[in-house]
């Protein structure tokens, strides 16, 4: 049987913790001798797609060139970790549309509340200072029942806890892979 490799995609706001959890899920599969490569939303944003803006047209440029390098990295077996914020249900369907059905997503929730407390890149503090637009009253839509399926709420589990979780939900899609 053909192995398929997958897309993991951890989307929601700015300090969540889909870098934390999409780094961890990255070193779990690694630790287990699974082909994965981690794309980082934020370090993208500032090399690759450094030439955009976060008007929701420029966000949408964005997920589709991150959606393309995943898919094309995903075509030569690799499965691929991604987190970014994907705020917009159109950003996310232009992903689905990408990746197809080796998409798998994760919804990494926290209220607004506690990823302004949390502010681990000082985003928000410097949304609060005028320095960054269209953060804290850009839209988030929630996700869909297709984007739903697997959804952690970093609020109430602790990070140990909402790691284990992605990581059966990982085993699920690749059960291929002895993990």
């Amino acid at each position: 049987m053909k192995t398929v490799a997958k897309v993991f995609w951890l989307f929601g706001r700015s300090g969540a913790g889909k870098t934390t959890l999409g780094q961890r899920l990255c070193a779990g599969l690694r630790d287990r001798h699974i082909p994965v490569i981690y794309l980082d939303g934020d370090e993208l944003r500032s090399r690759l797609c450094s030439d955009l803006g976060f008007k929701s047209e420029a966000r949408l440029e964005n997920h589709r060139r991150i959606a393309e390098i995943a898919r094309l990295l995903n075509e030569q077996g690799l499965n691929v970790v991604v987190s970014t914020m994907a705020p917009e249900h159109l950003h996310r369907d232009l992903v689905g549309k990408i990746l197809g059905r080796q998409l798998v997503w994760f919804y990494i929730h926290a209220p607004l509340a506690v990823c302004i407390e949390r502010d681990p890149k000082g985003i928000y503090q410097r949304a609060k200072e005028g320095q960054i637009k269209l953060l804290i009253d850009y839209p988030f839509e929630p996700p869909r029942p297709q984007e739903s399926g697997n959804q952690i709420d970093t609020s109430i589990q602790g990070i140990d806890d909402c790691y284990q979780t992605i990581l059966e939900a990982a085993k699920v899609h690749l059960n291929d892979f002895a993990i």
